[in-house]
């Protein structure tokens, strides 16, 4: 009785000695006192043990004579030989398998207040015999046995008898499936089948070693959020909201969106915004509202160098908004930064730029811009005239920046040559009305004669939009020229300026 060892996983099938009571009482008693009860069953009989001993002898003597025959060299058509092992062997053979059959008849097995016991005939096919598949059969006709695991009946029958309580232990579990006679024996892992099976259809849930069963209450609401693009000149950021259990969607800023909040009308957001709160609502009530979801912008640096007058400055820009601090050094911005108030003149020397922005807590990366070595370029004579011409000309393509350029003529006293002006309006089945006006490079206009041209062409094409091109601007005075290029800020080439 010691070395039966029964393991809380699966069954344990104790062939034992006849017993004329059927089963021996000293294995009735250990199946009342065991804890694994469900773990135990029993083959036996009420036959004499005296004839399956005296079959097993002999067949255990016709396999040892027919070993020594081999090992003494005996030939396969020696006639003892096959006599011994075509007709003595195969004889044996049938009559240990039949006095096996009539030995061991009875099944017993464990039911909800008792051991019960079927009739079990073993069947030998081709002096082949598969136990367990028998057992399992035998166990099957009176429904100790199923292998029915994977529909909705085997989920209700361990939630019925297993999981009796809202929330268990896994352990405790299977610890009952080990226990409980009343419990069907199964193929092995079918518990853990069926759990993973409720696991991820949310019939049950897992909080650590506990395993809760629904129903749930049902969720509550919340909202996903997806960027599909930002950009980091401006910060603007194109945003795609999908509510979770809701049909209305409700953003803030500056404080935690509530049902009070503006209501957006569609799924695409666009902001600018440090922070967006977006909470989510149900209005039929079935789902409870959930939390608002906070949305966090990015804060991106950008940064670039242009000339005013003679001197080479760099502006710095945040997006959002946002406060920078800057070296020159390469020292670190976050520790020895100062404040950026405005665009500054770089210091003699200064090879780089390191800076940082930061709003609200949330911070930039580090910004660098490196400095090329100043070249050594002739100075702009403020008191002569000065031809502007970069590489690709000047280029103004839409209404708005084509009247800045003839303003800002007019404000500085340029003339520009190599014009082409043009009015385009779109005309019907998908054809442009167009009006336009070319001048040789001999040819400069101010902005007054520019601005007058194109309220010309205007007049033919109503609503059109402007554009103008030129290869070159002319100042009376190099301090003019200066003066214009420091009010757009731009980054201009030395060798682009003439004289």
């Amino acid at each position: 009785m010691d070395e039966i060892n029964v393991n809380p996983e699966q069954v344990t099938l104790v062939v034992a000695e006849p017993h004329p009571a059927g089963l021996h009482p000293a294995l009735t008693e250990l199946y009342e006192q065991h804890t694994y009860r469900n773990r135990l069953c029993f083959l036996t009989g009420q036959r004499a043990f005296d004839s399956l001993l005296e079959r097993a002898r002999e067949l255990k003597a016709i396999n040892q004579i027919i070993e020594e025959m081999h090992q003494e060299g005996v030939s396969d058509s020696d006639p003892q030989m096959q006599q011994a092992r075509d007709q003595l062997l195969p004889r044996f053979l049938t009559q240990f398998h039949s006095a096996v059959r009539e030995t061991f008849t009875t099944l017993h097995y464990p039911t909800r207040d008792r051991l019960a016991k079927v009739d079990f005939l073993m069947e030998f096919k081709d002096n082949r015999y598969n136990g367990e598949e028998q057992v399992m059969a035998a166990l099957a006709d009176k429904q100790k046995y199923t292998e029915d695991i994977a529909g909705e009946t085997f989920r209700r029958k361990v939630e019925a008898r297993l999981f009796t309580q809202q929330s268990m232990l896994w352990t405790e579990i299977k610890r009952r499936a080990a226990t409980a006679p009343v419990w069907q024996w199964h193929p092995p892992n079918a518990l853990e089948r069926i759990k993973a099976d409720c696991l991820h259809k949310d019939l049950w849930r897992e909080e650590g070693n506990y395993v809760n069963k629904g129903p749930f209450p049902k969720p509550a609401t919340s909202v996903r959020i997806q960027e599909l693009s930002r950009d980091d000149g401006t910060g603007l950021a194109k945003l795609r909201l999908s509510p979770v259990h809701a049909d209305r969607l409700h953003w803030e800023v500056g404080a935690p969106a509530t049902p009070a909040s503006g209501q957006l009308d569609g799924r695409n957001f666009e902001t600018g915004e440090l922070r967006v709160s977006f909470l989510a609502v149900d209005s039929t009530g079935v789902h409870e509202t959930g939390e608002p979801v906070a949305w966090l912008n990015r804060i991106t640096l950008q940064s670039r160098e242009y000339m005013e007058g003679e001197r080479r400055m760099v502006e710095l820009r945040a997006a959002p908004t946002a406060a920078i601090r800057y070296t020159t050094d390469g020292s670190d911005p976050k520790v020895a930064g100062g404040a950026y108030e405005g665009p500054f003149a770089v210091p003699e020397g200064a090879r780089l730029i390191l800076a940082l922005a930061e709003r609200d807590g949330v911070a930039s990366d580090q910004h660098r811009r490196e400095l090329a070595e100043e070249p050594v370029a002739k100075p702009i004579d403020k008191a002569s005239p000065a031809v502007w011409s970069p590489s690709g000309g000047f280029e103004f393509t839409t209404t708005r920046t084509a009247y800045g350029f003839i303003a800002r003529l007019k404000k500085h006293g340029g003339t520009a040559s190599g014009l082409r002006l043009n009015v385009q309006a779109a005309g019907g089945a998908g054809l442009a009305t167009w009006g336009e006006l070319n001048f040789s490079d001999d040819i400069a206009l101010d902005g007054e004669l520019i601005e007058q041209a194109v309220e010309k062409l205007r007049e033919f094409v109503a609503d059109g939009e402007v554009s103008i091109e030129a290869r070159r601007v002319l100042y009376e005075t190099g301090q003019r020229f200066l003066d214009h290029v420091a009010e757009i800020k731009a980054d201009y080439r030395r060798e682009d300026v003439t004289p």
